[in-house]
């Protein structure tokens, strides 16, 4: 029998199984969570993308800590 973490290693599973959403209140935080960053990212590309308040942001975890 294969356990889930064989399953993630052979790629065996939906990416859509790791997207997260959380919500973003942008100008409350001391460390920024991930999901804020997203959106200061989107937000460089086109400034009308800034997020509404309390708005979910999706992002995905593809690899560890980048700093």
């Amino acid at each position: 029998m294969t356990t889930k973490w064989q399953k993630i290693l052979r790629g065996d599973v939906n990416y859509k199984d790791f997207i997260f959403a959380k919500e973003v209140k942008l100008n409350s935080y001391v460390n920024l969570p991930p999901a804020a960053l997203v959106a200061l990212e989107r937000q460089k590309e086109d400034p009308r993308l800034e997020p509404c308040f309390r708005e979910r942001v999706q992002y995905i975890v593809v690899a560890g800590n980048k700093f």
